[in-house]
């Protein structure tokens, strides 16, 4: 499977010349591979990082590399998650099949999300105007989904995507969901483990998710000196710390943790400061997520 970050912000876009390295994009998240000449996708999340993936995929549709048949699984509904959606190319090409998975909390779900940023008067077009074919589809705790690598064919199956719910800590009043992907021919797993504030000692049932698995693509919003401190709180905001995504990682034993949801006031060289500092950490494969940079399991 090949991870691709387009996405690695959270809370809002950080476009500038201070974050052109890691990219200053909100979320959204590529896990592909090449089926019989193909590209098959799962998308998690369409922050603003969808729009420079959708383009993508409209090239490898014209190369006849790939098909407008997307899977796109939404972690939440906050805006940083779903912004891009209302730009993502395939959106505006008749005969493109979308399936958006998503959960239902405070009586909505990704529909009337979707809808919602559409609505006149503060969208040139709305929802119902989009030339892709939509089905929404509400997921909770416990399901697992397969991914075919062409449609409607069951005995095709080539991702696996097991769904945990999570209430507080991860986010208030509504929670978020998490995702293991597994690659069924190479039994490969990746967990998308993000906008979840973990426990100092590790969060349990995180660790008992995603055990089994290659790679966890972890939120660390904060450093430890930011979660601490007293002068702009942010604990309870549903966001993890740098070291609490290691001790979820070490706990559960992933061989490759890949932090991301960078907290926007963190420029390039903050980064590459932190990433310097966990260099050092052993036993762990630590990578902070560049958006473009491609990373096969």
């Amino acid at each position: 499977m090949i991870i691709e970050p387009f996405g690695v912000r959270g809370s809002y876009p950080t476009p500038g010349s201070s974050t052109i390295k890691y990219g200053g994009n909100t979320t959204c998240y590529s896990i592909s591979k090449e089926v019989d000449g193909q590209i098959k996708r799962i998308i998690i999340d369409s922050g603003s990082g969808i729009i420079s993936l959708g383009k993508e995929i409209i090239g490898n549709f014209f190369a006849k590399k790939e098909e407008l048949n997307i899977s796109i699984f939404f972690t939440h509904l906050h805006p940083d998650h779903t912004e891009g959606f209302s730009f993502f190319a395939p959106n505006y090409f008749k005969g493109a099949e979308l399936k958006l998975y998503g959960m239902e909390t405070l009586g909505k779900h990704i529909e009337h999300a979707l809808k919602d940023r559409m609505a006149p008067p503060t969208f040139p077009i709305e929802y119902s105007d989009l030339k892709s074919n939509r089905e929404h589809i509400i997921i909770k705790g416990g399901d697992i989904v397969n991914i075919n690598s062409e449609k409607d064919r069951i005995d095709t199956i080539v991702f696996e995507v097991e769904v945990m719910q999570a209430y507080a800590p991860s986010h208030p009043q509504q929670g978020a969901l998490y995702y293991k992907i597994t690659d069924v021919d190479e039994d490969e797993k990746i967990a998308c483990i993000w906008d979840n504030e973990s426990h100092i000692g590790g969060d349990k049932a995180v660790i008992n998710f995603v055990e089994d698995c290659d790679v966890m693509i972890h939120d660390t919003m904060y450093t430890q000196e930011e979660y601490e401190s007293n002068k702009v709180i942010v604990q309870g905001f549903g966001h993890s710390t740098y070291n609490m995504a290691i001790e979820n990682a070490r706990h559960a034993g992933v061989k490759k943790l890949i932090c991301t949801h960078f907290n926007p006031v963190h420029s390039d060289e903050k980064l590459d400061e932190i990433s310097e500092e966990l260099s050092s950490i052993s036993n762990l494969n630590i990578i902070l997520a560049q958006e473009g940079k491609k990373m096969e399991i």
